[in-house]
């Protein structure tokens, strides 16, 4: 066999492997001398191959298109075989520190918040995140309306990080859990796919809709990233129709929806999680939708109407 070229061992080629089986080139990659060492049959795959494992050991962008591009390859394959769920499932690309930084400043902030503030227990770290400090303002905040005032206050006073700020504050371990792993299961896609500066636009948007209304609805006492974990569950959900690669089984959404209704029943409480922050479930969920839509609108109509 003909010796192509040789990486360091820290290189994961197993996607690059797998996207040369599915273009028909015959090779193996073993390791000498502490490096990996690809090795082809055919000579005239050479050039281009080399190229290509330039591009994506260098090219974070090019690394990630090969990456959906053997999923979805490797999905069509599976669909034919009749078990696309376990290939969905098997081939989804997880997202790491360094594809996903957004993602996972937000986890370890999360994780230390709540540990410093012992799960949202209380002080003045506590009442710095909150949207609203009661020792800060005179209102009467047990009002909608003395609420919203209090939310002006509040941000007049230059505290503008507050509208957003509640996102890191949790109450437990089972609600810092499941908010982070599903953060990084459909947002980590999302950095990807989309880049930074697009999902933070999405967060912030999410974000200061689903905490306002929840403000506005329960009080100011609540925290947590559930508000813009639905609002990436609207906007997975509606972008998939028209982007198949992105990563959304059907049922996370009537999950999703069960768990909004069972919300505003007693139950929760009943089980001992306390109350949920349905409002920001359900504002969080809508703000999804919307950022969605406009950006679908913008993706598929006008940049198409640009290009043409």
């Amino acid at each position: 066999m003909i010796k192509v070229a040789s990486v360091p061992l820290d290189v994961d080629l197993l996607p690059f492997s797998q996207w040369l089986l599915l273009q028909g080139v015959a090779h193996r990659i073993v390791e000498e001398a502490g490096k990996q060492v690809i090795l082809i049959e055919n000579n005239q795959y050479v050039q281009s191959m080399a190229q290509n494992l330039q591009r994506y050991i260098n090219e974070p962008e090019f690394k990630c298109e090969m990456k959906l591009q053997v999923s979805e390859q490797l999905r069509q394959i599976a669909n034919r075989e009749k078990r696309p769920q376990a290939a969905q499932f098997l081939y989804y690309p997880r997202a790491t520190p360094k594809q996903a930084p957004v993602i996972f400043s937000l986890i370890l902030i999360s994780v230390v918040i709540a540990l410093i503030s012992d799960f949202g227990q209380g002080g003045p770290l506590l009442r710095a995140l909150l949207i609203l400090d009661p020792f800060k303002i005179a209102m009467d905040i047990s009002t909608v309306a003395g609420r919203w005032d209090g939310l002006i206050e509040m941000l007049a006073l230059g505290e503008l990080w507050r509208v957003v700020s509640p996102d890191v504050i949790h109450f437990n371990v089972m609600h810092i859990t499941f908010n982070v792993l599903m953060l990084w299961v459909l947002g980590g896609q999302l950095e990807i796919q989309k880049g930074s500066v697009s999902f933070i636009g999405l967060t912030v948007f999410v974000s200061i809709i689903s905490n306002v209304a929840q403000l506005l609805e329960g009080g100011y006492l609540f925290g947590g990233l559930s508000g813009v974990v639905y609002g990436l569950v609207g906007y997975c959900w509606l972008w998939k129709f028209f982007q198949p690669k992105i990563f959304f089984p059907s049922v996370l959404m009537k999950f999703s929806l069960v768990w909004l209704l069972l919300g505003y029943t007693p139950i929760t409480e009943w089980l001992g999680w306390g109350r949920m922050a349905n409002a920001a479930h359900l504002y969080g969920l809508l703000a999804g939708l919307l950022w969605g839509g406009v950006t679908l609108f913008v993706n598929e109509v006008l940049l198409k109407k640009l290009k043409t």
